[in-house]
């Protein structure tokens, strides 16, 4: 009996120190829903804990079209990549997988919207106010959704642990008074 209860003390300090060691995203340039008012060259991932080699992104325009993106580097925790081409102003995606230190694959995506100045040829002074243009409302909903459905996703993942912790400790006070039920006999 007592195998037992040293087994359950074992796995309660064993998965909870699993749970706690996985990475996730910290921060990123651009960051999640934001819209990039100058020109994009270099995107940068910054995550909570140190990532592998093989870790990588990609980044795709509102068409799923793949944007070239060159000379991607890990440095201990932060992930970074230079955009080859000049953006057109749009809609983007990068799509991250990385490996934690602790092993665990993980991956997400980032939305971001590219609203830059326009690089004009200085031929000819322009004399009339340019219009300026407003980011499309459903495009901002759309992203506000996503970043709603990560959020969830996260605490799903936290519930997740949380709940098997506590079945873990339940688990050693039933057999902690099982066993003190049968010392008594």
């Amino acid at each position: 009996m007592k195998k037992i209860l040293w087994m359950t003390i074992a796995c309660v300090l064993l998965f909870s120190n699993h749970a706690l060691a996985h990475t996730g995203l910290e921060s990123s340039i651009p960051a999640q829903g934001s819209t990039v008012t100058e020109k994009l060259n270099e995107i940068t991932l910054t995550f909570l804990t140190k990532i592998e080699e093989t870790s990588s992104f990609t980044v795709t325009n509102s068409s799923d079209e793949p944007i070239e993106v060159d000379g991607i580097t890990v440095n201990e925790n932060v992930l970074t990549g230079n955009v080859t081409d000049s953006l057109e102003n749009g809609t983007y995606k990068i799509n991250w997988k990385i490996i934690g230190a602790d092993g665990h694959p993980m991956e997400g995506v980032i939305d971001f919207v590219l609203d830059a100045p326009e690089e004009v040829e200085a031929v000819e002074p322009i004399t009339e106010p340019i219009d300026v243009v407003e980011p499309n409302e459903t495009i901002k909903e759309e992203l506000d959704t996503t970043v709603a459905a990560d959020n969830e996703e996260e605490e799903e993942g936290s519930n997740f642990t949380i709940g098997i912790i506590i079945v873990l400790v339940i688990i050693l006070a039933l057999a902690a008074w099982w066993m003190t039920r049968r010392n008594k006999k």
